[in-house]
């Protein structure tokens, strides 16, 4: 997670062209044609983490460079930097550096026993946000060294520190491995690298410590309300060496509604991996385990990445475990779903693997997107970044009821996109509306390129489209005259209107209402038909213009072929549809509006149906058997 050696190829620090129209797959209600895309510096891994930040109707994107120089550590090598990038009022899309308070000197004292060594510490290496209203921000450097004992040792404590919601100074710093006295390399927590990962709930810091206890690892818990640390004492969990517990942490309600209890990622716990989910135990100050999982393939580095997210939308947190070197032919990746069912007990779904694509990585990241759908159901983006020669993609799945749809509903493709981006998908951020239209947005980075790019959620417009039929049509009873002479018809009535949280304007609504649509599907003669331009038609296309919730409704008179030999099967009329042009008033917008796309069905066909029987009076009835 941390190790990776690939630098980045481009310069510069401002925004690359974002207008691009590129034809990708299947987008759903993601927008790719309007990407923003943020660069950094050279070299600096620039959206090794990324995350989006709202506070006082400002939307942020924020950035972790963890090889970056900074500007207010100008006297340091390479320490990393946390940049903001303001989404609005900010055109030439520039990023400048977070001021977080750190010295400018080396050599600092921090304790009784602490005099860090900040060169190379990797700031921004996880950046995390606590989820309500003005959260704060964590943001962690896992290489920070404390080198009081000179050369006798060195020690990669690891650090983090929370920013306030404005991204202001009067941070606050946290070193959970510095213990005074304490100064073994290994024994205890000496190179504990705390913050390669790092968790923020409404009162829980979340720091991931694989190096503790010769890379036993650890996860070190702290009470923001009496500020005080929860440990984690289970032998059954810490018995064994170099597992990694805590190279990938996160939180949930997995035992009960009101409960936080934590997850912990062991990659390399008995070759296979395995996952952990402890609850806290504020008596005891302990960490207690209430389930494990492990992975099914030696070295898949199962439990390297987690989501933790509700899918199904019953109040209990569900958990994604990624294994992104699981392997078939070489790491293609796989991540598990895991259903919660209360009390700490967890129930294996199903296993996503994307596209299955050789060397993607898929589920290096992973990261809950909230509902982008508008349909009620948290939505996840996985990401597989060295898919498509270190291009990257990244996956987006939708909730349902039953949990999640396991085939996904786009790929992300980042050479599409662009053709400079590199580990597009090594990190991704969502859950927050980055551009005011009501639905959450996603964030993604390609640190070995130095980009990170802003993707906007479109609206999602339900159609309702009725079509009105007689129970039934005698055809042995003329209704109408086609002006030759007296034939079979009918009144058939086509309606529309469609709703979607913050539509706008008019959309322009194209459609065809077809006759007789199963004859057709099979070949056969149809039996019904409109009259159009003055020519006989099975299909009336045209289009109509609708506003929010109000119905529109057209008639059409169908007339019955007069040979008609199938009086047996319904006549089934159908109306297939697209959107057109939405219409709004012109809008002088940095970030304008995107026009609404129709609810995703699963691959199923938009259409709407509807059909009428075939009757024949008491006394004609020898003449439609004879019709038969």
């Amino acid at each position: 997670m941390a190790g990776f050696p690939w630098e980045g190829k481009r310069g510069g620090f401002k925004v690359l062209v974002a207008t691009l129209s590129v034809a990708l797959v299947y987008s759903y209600n993601i927008d790719l044609d309007h990407p923003v895309i943020y660069q950094g510096p050279n070299n600096s891994f620039f959206g090794y983490s990324v995350l989006e930040h709202y506070y006082d109707n400002t939307r942020w994107v924020l950035v972790g460079a963890p090889k970056a120089d900074s500007k207010y550590s100008a006297s340091l090598k390479s320490p990393g930097a946390v940049f903001k990038c303001r989404v609005h009022t900010n055109p030439d899309r520039r990023c400048t550096e977070l001021d977080m308070g750190r010295a400018n000197v080396r050599g600092t004292f921090c304790g009784k026993t602490c005099k860090e060594d900040r060169d190379d510490e990797w700031m921004g290496v996880s950046l995390a946000r606590q989820p309500m209203v003005g959260g704060s921000i964590l943001a962690c450097a896992h290489r920070w060294k404390n080198v009081y004992y000179e050369t006798e040792y060195i020690l990669p404590h690891g650090f983090c520190n929370i920013i306030p919601p404005n991204l202001g100074l009067n941070g606050k710093k946290l070193m959970p491995c510095y213990e005074e006295y304490k100064k073994k390399y290994g024994e205890e927590h000496g190179s504990c690298q705390a913050g390669i990962a790092g968790f923020f709930t409404e009162e829980l810091v979340i720091m991931g410590a694989p190096g503790s206890y010769y890379w036993t690892g650890t996860i070190k818990v702290l009470n923001l309300t009496d500020n005080t640390y929860f440990k984690l004492k289970d032998e059954s969990v810490i018995a064994n060496r170099y597992i990694y517990l805590g190279y990938a942490v996160a939180a949930g309600h997995f035992s009960q509604l009101m409960t936080t209890d934590i997850v912990g990622g062991a990659p390399q716990d008995g070759g296979v991996g395995k996952v952990y989910i402890f609850r806290t135990d504020k008596n005891s100050g302990s960490l207690i385990k209430i389930f494990q999982a492990s992975g099914k393939k030696m070295g898949s580095y199962f439990g390297s990445s987690l989501c933790a997210v509700d899918l199904n939308s019953d109040g209990l947190s569900d958990l994604l475990v990624g294994a992104p070197m699981f392997s078939e032919i070489r790491d293609e990746g796989q991540v598990t779903i895991f259903l919660s069912r209360g009390n700490g007990v967890m129930e294996e779904q199903c296993v996503l693997n994307g596209d299955n694509v050789y060397n993607a990585h898929f589920g290096e990241s992973m990261t809950s997107l909230g509902n982008i759908d508008d349909d009620g159901f948290p939505d996840v983006a996985i990401g597989a970044p060295k898919e498509d020669d270190y291009a990257g993609a990244v996956y987006i799945y939708h909730g349902y009821i039953g949990g999640i749809i396991p085939r996904y509903s786009m790929r992300i493709s980042g050479r599409k996109l662009s053709p400079w981006l590199q580990m597009f998908g090594q990190s991704i951020s969502g859950g927050i509306d980055m551009d005011g239209n009501g639905y959450p947005d996603v964030t993604i980075g390609a640190f070995m390129s130095n980009n990170v790019v802003l993707l906007r959620s479109r609206p999602v417009i339900t159609l309702d489209i009725s079509i009105f039929l007689p129970a039934s049509i005698d055809i042995t009873a003329p209704q109408c005259h086609d002006g030759l002479q007296e034939v079979n018809c009918l009144n058939v009535t086509a309606c529309f209107s469609f709703k979607g949280k913050h539509v706008p304007g008019l959309i322009d609504l194209n459609y065809n209402l077809t006759s007789d649509v199963a004859k057709k599907e099979k070949g056969y003669p149809i039996r019904v038909y409109f009259i159009s331009s003055g020519e006989a038609t099975g299909q009336i296309t045209e289009q109509v213009q609708l506003s929010y919730m109000q119905k529109q409704c057209t008639n059409y008179l169908a007339f019955v072929k007069r040979r008609v030999k199938d009086v047996i099967s319904p006549i089934v009329f159908e109306v297939t549809y697209s959107l057109g042009e939405h219409i709004v008033e012109k809008e002088e917008k940095e970030l304008p509006a995107l026009k609404p796309v129709l609810r995703w069905k699963g691959g199923q066909k938009i259409s709407q149906k509807n059909q009428v029987r075939v009757t024949c009076m008491k006394q004609k009835q020898i003449e439609c058997r004879y019709r038969i």
